[in-house]
């Protein structure tokens, strides 16, 4: 989200130096893999050696860190060409090559006396030696003064414009045309006189696109910047094509912990200087800078060689073989200090293993007698506890068979006991049940007997009072169907009369079926 305008203190457009930088880094992240590894060596007998390098010598023909660091980094390199390459690649048709480079052109950061920083390639420095570099350095910053910053880095864009015109990229150079010559992003460069008189400076007096076009490798030496710095950098970008970036740190103080020749601790201050080495993945792998390493450990190990990087050595052969037995003396002293606080750590941990173990195999024995003491108490305890159980479990079978027996008995009784009642109950529900059966039986068909005399009777009454109604009925209604209603009314007589008869009939043989059901219920009660 915007910043309301009224926050913002200050507002500066990008000029064509942090075009460049802002172009070329984000190009870098977007495209390279980088991978980062912090080398960390023990530099304190080699900065004796560069104090003894200066002795004697001018202060402005002094061989600087900054530049004794970068005779280091083209050995490591000439040990690891790898490292100086260029690389192409279209991650489209997944196609590459790798260029090793024959010259290390070394692309290096400074500081402008305007305060601007400004990356200066370093040519040819695989073929020079320290006095070289130091005048070549000394001739950079003499032409930087007389360097307009933003005329130099115009010449290198329009180089490289042009050159992607020529490659086709024609959307890139409208894009960098428009950026740079409109609006308030236009890049202001110098026009009419003011120009002509720039240009009139010899090329050799100030710096041309020449000294800061794209080097072999980026070394930066962030150390430089702020000497008192405690870290190291994380990770630089590589500047494609190149495949490699360096970032040296600043010596830096680093307490060890040493045996002097007493026997006694002491802390000692040891140098150390860390590089961040970066590179494209692409095109190398960790081991691929291995020489570069193994090559700078050499150095730092044995630093009398700088003395052979002079044109003309301050001290003779025989002082620096005087310095390197001085130095292998300090070195032999620091190691038999680190070896005898090896030796003395050792020697303690070994006594601390050695109590401990006779600690660990008294409290075993101690332990071992105190089980054997336990387990016979134990044993002889579960001996006892075994006779008396046994003993107990002897008498408790004995009562527990003696007492089933007389369960056993007295269950068989009780059985027995049992099944009498039951037989003698079984037979008295039987004779009960029969009983009661049958008077429930006869007096259910008495009962039956009764409703159905009582409802045949009812019937006939109805009947009857019925033929009388309609006997009634046909002597009003008219004589001369009197006869017939006579007849009729005689004939329902005689029906009925059949019907009554019939019901009577039915009644007394309903009443001999229930004399017998009551005959048959007493004989069964007296066979019982």
């Amino acid at each position: 989200m915007a910043k309301k305008k009224e926050n913002v203190i200050k507002t500066e457009h990008f000029g064509i130096q942090r075009k460049i930088v802002a172009n070329m880094t984000t190009e870098s992240w977007q495209n390279i893999p980088h991978v980062t590894y912090t080398y960390e060596p023990d530099v304190t007998e080699f900065m004796e050696q560069y104090r003894l390098l200066n002795n004697g010598v001018e202060k402005e023909n002094k061989v600087t860190v900054n530049t004794l660091m970068l005779k280091v980094i083209v050995e490591g390199l000439k040990a690891c060409p790898a490292m100086n390459a260029h690389i192409e690649f279209d991650r489209k048709y997944v196609r590459g090559a790798i260029h090793t480079l024959s010259e290390i052109n070394i692309s290096m950061p400074m500081v402008l006396p305007t305060g601007e920083m400004m990356t200066i390639n370093l040519h040819n420095f695989e073929n020079k030696n320290l006095d070289e570099m130091v005048a070549y350095i000394k001739d950079v910053h003499r032409r930087m003064e007389n360097t307009d910053l933003n005329e130099v880095m115009f010449d290198v864009s329009l180089d490289n414009t042009l050159t992607g015109l020529k490659e086709g990229k024609l959307a890139q150079t409208l894009n960098r045309l428009i950026g740079s010559k409109t609006g308030k992003h236009k890049v202001k460069t110098l026009k009419g006189k003011a120009k002509r008189e720039y240009e009139a400076i010899p090329e050799t007096d100030r710096l041309t696109k020449h000294d800061i076009e794209q080097g072999s490798i980026t070394i930066s030496n962030i150390g430089s910047v702020y000497r008192e710095q405690r870290g190291a950098a994380a990770l630089i970008e590589i500047i494609p094509p190149q495949v490699t970036a360096i970032a040296v740190g600043a010596v830096q103080d680093r307490p060890v912990v040493i045996v002097n020749e007493n026997d006694e601790k002491e802390i000692a201050v040891r140098q150390v200087l860390p590089f961040t080495i970066v590179f494209d993945h692409r095109a190398l792998d960790f081991g691929d800078i291995v020489p570069f390493i193994k090559k700078l450990d050499e150095i730092f190990e044995a630093p009398e060689i700088m003395f052979s990087w002079k044109n003309e050595k301050p001290i003779t052969e025989e002082k620096i073989e005087e310095i390197k037995e001085e130095r292998i003396v300090r070195e032999t002293r620091f190691e038999e200090s680190k070896k005898r606080e090896k030796a003395r750590r050792e020697a303690e941990r070994d006594a601390e293993r050695a109590g401990a173990k006779a600690e660990k195999a008294q409290a075993e024995a101690e332990k071992a007698v105190k089980e054997a003491e336990e387990r016979a108490a134990k044993a002889e305890k579960e001996l006892q506890e075994a006779t008396e159980r046994a003993s107990q479990k002897a008498l408790k079978e004995a009562e527990k068979a003696e007492k089933e027996a007389l369960e056993a008995e007295e269950k068989a009784r009780r059985e027995i006991e049992k099944l009498r009642r039951e037989a003698a109950e079984k037979a008295e529900k039987a004779k009960s049940e029969a009983k009661e059966k049958a008077l429930k039986e006869a007096e259910r068909l008495h009962q039956e007997l009764l409703e159905k005399t009582d409802k045949m009777r009812r019937d006939a009454e109805k009947k009857r009072l019925d033929a009388e109604e309609k006997k009634t009925k046909a002597l009003a209604e008219a004589e001369k169907t009197k006869k017939e209603a006579l007849d009729k009314a005689k004939k329902e007589a005689e029906k009925a009369q059949r019907e009554l008869e019939k019901a009577k009939a039915e009644a007394e043989e309903l009443a001999e079926k229930a004399k017998k059901a009551q005959a048959k219920a007493d004989e069964f009660s007296d066979g019982e």
